[in-house]
């Protein structure tokens, strides 16, 4: 057990100390304001805090953490041991405050400061410390929880008795079933007559292949899907969009029988959760009302879920999933670039900032998206490989989880994914090494 010794105990310092060693670690630690109790014990111990008091192991901090309320704050940025850091401090055992650092990213501060939005109503990336800093694509958090173990296992050998456990997790967004099959008389009977109207009769004749069952609905992937699943070894999660038909949810009907009997059939070999549509982001109503579909379907509670179009808006959008009865969400990551949005590759719990307190959702950052690398950053799928494995080795070297998200249609190979078709394959494979 480490003993820390604070000038006071707030609900940010647990937040953030929790996280560090408790969830990352997996060490104790307990804190005092006792300066007699600390001085008396004779394990590891260090001071956080604003004054060293004797020649002890300490770390000095800045005051964020024992503030409770949100703030445009000027944040040094610095460098130590090759590392980025942020939150510079003038005295102590290390030249920044991990502890500050940590928090700030993890709960997405700088979130709730204002900023601009995307057409989409999205935090901007570009608005991001990650990225005037240059270290959106590590694993920065991470990296400093290193830091922090180096420095108290000096000090006291094997104090934290930390091994790196490296884990991947695949995940898979339905946003629209089929490209063509089971879409309905009208839907059909529309889609065909555009083509007609277009003269686009390359994508007419593939319609009618697809609908006669001479060729294979290109999103129909699951078959493949499968395959390399159990080639791998691997259980992946899918999220399902069963949202009402508008302009940017355009999945089949939730109740149409074939849709349904595709996530009771992946059900079986997979986990599944709820893609919140991007008409619910606005309406707690249509996210429950979507979580019960999706629980009649498969007879059981829902409690994963990940926004589609990742509509997340900070501390909205975790406070209705909450509400809803969700306990894990996958949204944590940016559609316009890679890397790692919270700056961690570990599993953490939501802080409400504005409430100030921790609360029982539990976030899962993703690293990257298929949809990213070639729409946004203008990957070639033969390039993927070699552009992603910076960030792998970083989340193998950290000992974190790498969770990635493909889509059911890049794994077709037509269209507008040409060439994509073995790029899911190549990633878990790369993952798996």
């Amino acid at each position: 057990m480490i003993l820390v010794l604070v000038p006071q105990i707030t609900n940010r310092l647990t937040y953030i100390f929790d996280f560090y060693f408790k969830e990352i670690f997996k060490s104790d630690y307990e804190f005092t304001t006792d300066p007699e109790k600390f001085q008396a014990f004779s394990e590891a111990k260090f001071s956080y805090g604003f004054r060293q008091i004797n020649d002890e192991l300490y770390l000095e901090a800045d005051p964020i953490l024992f503030e409770s309320t949100v703030s445009i704050r000027q944040i040094s940025i610095g460098t130590f041991n090759n590392i980025k850091t942020l939150f510079s401090v003038k005295s102590g055992s290390l030249p920044f405050d991990p502890f500050a650092a940590g928090f700030y990213m993890i709960t997405r501060y700088e979130e709730y400061l204002p900023h601009k939005k995307d057409r989409h109503n999205r935090y901007k990336p570009e608005s991001s410390i990650a990225i005037s800093a240059g270290f959106l694509e590590k694993p920065i958090v991470n990296f400093w929880a290193l830091v922090i173990k180096d420095i108290i296992n000096k000090k006291y050998p094997q104090a934290i008795n930390y091994t790196a456990t490296y884990s991947f997790q695949p995940t898979l967004d339905i946003d629209n079933a089929y490209a063509y099959k089971y879409k309905g008389v009208l839907r059909t009977s529309l889609s065909l007559t555009q083509r007609l109207i277009k003269l686009d009769f390359n994508k007419l004749v593939k319609r009618l292949k697809v609908h006669l069952g001479k060729q294979q609905d290109p999103y129909d992937t699951y078959d493949k899907q499968r395959r390399i699943h159990r080639i791998y070894k691997i259980t992946p999660n899918y999220f399902f969009l069963l949202g009402d038909y508008g302009k940017y949810d355009k999945n089949l009907p939730y109740d149409n029988e074939h849709l349904v009997k595709l996530v009771r059939s992946l059900d079986e070999e997979a986990t599944i959760g709820l893609h919140p549509s991007y008409g619910s982001n606005t309406s707690e109503n249509k996210l429950v009302m979507e979580k019960k579909r999706l629980e009649e379907i498969l007879s059981r509670q829902v409690t994963k879920s990940r926004q589609h179009y990742i509509k997340l808006t900070l501390p909205e959008t975790y406070r209705k999933l909450l509400n809803a009865g969700i306990k894990e969400d996958y949204s944590m990551g940016y559609t316009t670039k890679i890397g790692f949005r919270a700056g961690t590759c570990s599993s953490f719990l939501f802080f409400d900032l504005e409430k100030n307190v921790t609360t029982d959702l539990r976030i899962y950052p993703f690293a990257f998206m298929d949809s990213t690398l070639k729409f946004f950053l203008k990957v070639r799928s033969k390039e993927v490989i070699n552009y992603i494995t910076p960030i792998v080795n970083d989340v193998k070297q950290v000992g974190g989880q790498l969770i990635f998200i493909f889509h059911n249609e890049s794994l077709g190979n037509e269209r507008q994914w040409k060439n994509w078709g073995e790029v899911y394959e190549k990633v878990i494979r790369l993952a798996k090494e």
